[in-house]
């Protein structure tokens, strides 16, 4: 028999697969546990319980889906938008934003609850830009805390498809003003109206070039560098060319009133047939004659809109449509709603990414490149020199891996990598540069764990401060974290029971900037109802206002046995933390709860325990290692850090020991302090067994940290 002494002093591999309690070998086997529920393993190796959630407010609508879209102008200056059914409303500082005292400010959304789980966002400033397949793209605007405005973006030029080649040629009746467009075959269908139609000519080729001296009369057309303008009045021209876009200016004589670049375009806003329908132009026409030189607008009803939109080098992109589900548009630089193609290096660009595979794009992530997710692989976009920028005249799309990806979780950046979810929905995929193969890559976040998203991934947020950690809700409304520093080798993923089904997630800077929150849509059955309500994870705190309860609220003021407001805890059992200690759970009855002694600060909210169990102990044994041989565990020291009662201990969750942390030295009266340092020798509550494994679980509503685990033990040989 062997006897040793081994130690787990890291817990940052977080849960591994079952499948891997053969794998000893692995140097991530001895940092990893079987079970690690509740805990969030630290990036330096400690496991400590993970906070309650607080409760803000029920959702608009609790019987339909809502999601979280998160708003971040400043550190100082954040907002959680819920889309519900149709509306948003607004939260901030850990509260909803109201328009008076009880009444949530909310406004009108054009999105169905059905829609939500493809939006796609980017934000600039103030404003931002949502974009959904079946949707045409809008721009939620902030003007002020409850002034927000939600509106179909009107472009200053929408993005065209390429000219027409066909033979077949549009008819204006007129330049501008209400019009009808007729078609010399049939062309168009009740689906266009809504859409774009512009109409080309050649200005060199129709209007006579713009040159100093020479007489014109009113009304008189000229062209300068592609531009078309009509004089206002008789004069001899003089020596500065019309360059101007907009309005009347003088050449130093003749007044030159601008008309068109040679492209102008109508919306169409009623269907007469499939030849004819009507239209108002928004930009001069340049011509009423029959002309092959149209183009169809690229998004509409007909032709559906973009999925994926992003701000990268000061442009503004879109990606994915329907009709064009390869193909990239980016606006004029610094001119995010005007898509005039040319070919000046600040020019709009379009460009479709021709593979022998169809890579509807889903998603594009901005980094040192252009990072796109497409169903069946990932490519990078970059100018025709990785470090140039991408202009009209130079951009090269490169495929890095082939993967593929989901459309409906919006991938997140961490640093320098971009973490995606693959295209069935169950693997993340961190995409990254590799110096050794010049290229990037995307190795699988959960080859360790492939049990643990196996319901599939629903959303995605990424909290920096103070954890690091990749937040998941997965299909069936349970929540993931991954805790994860590539710098440090460290992705540990861990579960986490909040007592309902988390829906939808996002992090935002802590209104005192301590550290980054996560909000979440927790849908609960409260009182034999179904109901969504909108909570936060709350900050580790190691006082009396120490937050370990779901769906919980704080009670903060003059002393009171009678704790109200818990209406949306209806007929729960809750736990309860009264001045920092522990007071015997009640239940919920009539929206209140009656202590047995009165408190100043007092958190009620939902039971939830922390549970840690290692993976089979492999500390060696005379003829080799100790798995597959019968093994007893003497004794084990706990490692903890500002630990509170409620901490066990042992083989299995049938089978555990309490730690007692109450010395004769602690009042009666007084709360116990928590505790930082070694146990005493505890006796194990176990026998012989094969496979031995170490369970701690914590189960008060009080913070817990273990930061190592040195049990004693004996291995038998064969």
């Amino acid at each position: 028999m062997a006897k040793a002494s081994p130690i787990q002093n890291s817990f940052n591999a977080g849960e591994l697969s079952p499948q891997l309690k053969g794998r000893a070998d692995l140097e991530k086997y001895k940092n990893g546990c079987d079970i690690l529920e509740n805990f969030i393993p630290q990036i330096f190796g400690p496991a400590r319980k993970r906070p309650g959630t607080r409760f803000v407010l029920e959702t608009e609508d609790s019987s339909k889906f809502s999601r979280l879209l998160p708003f971040e102008f400043s550190t100082t200056q954040s907002f959680a938008l819920e889309f519900g059914d149709e509306v948003i409303r607004f939260f901030a500082d850990g509260g909803v934003v109201e328009s008076s005292p009880g009444v949530p400010y909310e406004i009108v959304s054009p999105y169905d609850h059905t829609d939500l789980a493809q939006l796609n966002f980017a934000q600039s400033a103030d404003v931002i830009y949502i974009a959904h397949p079946d949707y045409p793209v809008y721009k939620l605007a902030r003007l002020g805390a409850t002034n927000w405005t939600m509106t179909a973006v009107t472009f200053a030029r929408p993005p065209f498809n390429d000219i027409n080649v066909t033979a077949t040629t549009i008819t204006a009746s007129g330049s501008t003003g209400a019009i009808t467009l007729t078609a010399s075959a049939s062309l168009f269908v009740a689906a266009d109206v809504g859409s774009y139609f512009s109409i080309s000519s050649i200005p060199a080729s129709d209007f006579n070039q713009w040159t100093t001296g020479i007489v014109h009369t009113i009304g008189e057309f000229v062209q300068y560098q592609g531009r078309v303008y009509a004089a206002t009045n008789g004069a001899t021209a003089g020596s500065r060319p019309p360059i101007h876009t907009e309005g009347i200016v003088s050449d130093g004589a003749v007044l030159w009133e601008y008309q068109h670049d040679g492209t102008g375009y109508a919306l169409v806003t009623a269907y007469t047939s499939g030849t004819v329908v009507s239209a108002t132009v928004i930009s001069r026409l340049p011509t009423t004659s029959a002309t092959e030189r149209w183009a169809e607008g690229a998004w509409s009803v007909r032709r559906g809109y973009p999925r994926a939109v992003t701000f990268y080098e000061d442009r503004l992109w879109f990606g994915g449509s329907t009709f064009l589900p390869q193909t990239l548009w980016a606006s004029a630089t610094g001119d995010y709603e005007n898509f005039k193609y040319g070919t000046n290096d600040d020019d709009a660009l379009n460009y479709t990414i021709n593979t022998q595979d169809l890579n509807t794009i889903a998603w594009l992530s901005p980094g040192k490149v252009l990072a796109a997710g497409t169903a069946n692989g990932e490519f990078t976009l970059s100018g025709n020199q990785i470090s140039d920028a991408i202009t009209p005249t130079s951009i090269r799309i490169t495929p890095q891996t082939t993967y593929g990806c989901t459309d409906t979780v919006r991938p997140i950046r961490v640093a320098s990598s971009t973490l995606f979810v693959q295209r069935s929905g169950r693997k993340v995929r961190e995409y990254t540069y590799n110096f050794e193969t010049d290229s990037y890559v995307a190795p699988n976040l959960t080859v360790l764990a492939e049990h643990i998203t196996e319901a599939g991934i629903a959303d995605m947020a990424y909290q920096q401060e103070p954890y690091q950690v990749v937040w998941i809700p997965d299909a069936d409304g349970q929540l993931l974290g991954m805790t994860y520093e590539r710098a440090e080798d460290v992705v540990g993923w861990h579960r986490h029971d909040v007592g309902g089904e988390v829906e939808s997630v996002i992090t935002l800077p802590h209104w005192d900037r301590a550290q980054d929150v996560l909000w979440m849509i927790v849908k609960r059955t409260v009182d034999g109802n179904t109901v969504r309500y909108v909570e936060y994870m709350e900050q580790y705190l190691m006082d009396e206002y120490a937050f370990y309860v779901d769906c919980g609220l704080t009670y903060d003021g003059a002393a009171t046995d009678t704790i109200t407001g818990l209406g949306h805890l209806e007929g729960e059992e809750v736990d309860v933390l009264a001045d920092g200690a522990v007071h015997p759970r009640r239940t919920v009855t009539g929206g209140q709860i009656t202590l047995q002694l009165e408190a100043s600060v007092v958190s009620v909210g939902l039971p939830y325990m922390a549970t840690l169990r290692t993976m089979p102990l492999e500390a060696g044994a005379r003829d080799g290692v100790a798995q597959g041989k019968t093994q007893r565990i003497n004794n084990v020291v706990l490692r903890l850090f500002e630990t509170g009662p409620g901490l066990w201990y042992g083989p299995s969750l049938d089978k555990l020991d309490e730690l007692h942390l109450r010395t004769p030295a602690d009042l009666m009266d007084n709360p116990v302090a928590l505790f930082t340092g070694d146990t005493t020798y505890l006796p194990w509550p176990g026998g012989y067994e094969q496979g031995a494994q170490m369970i701690v679980r914590h189960q008060l509503p009080l913070p817990c940290t273990l930061v190592a685990l040195m049990p004693q033990v004996n291995t038998s040989d064969r």
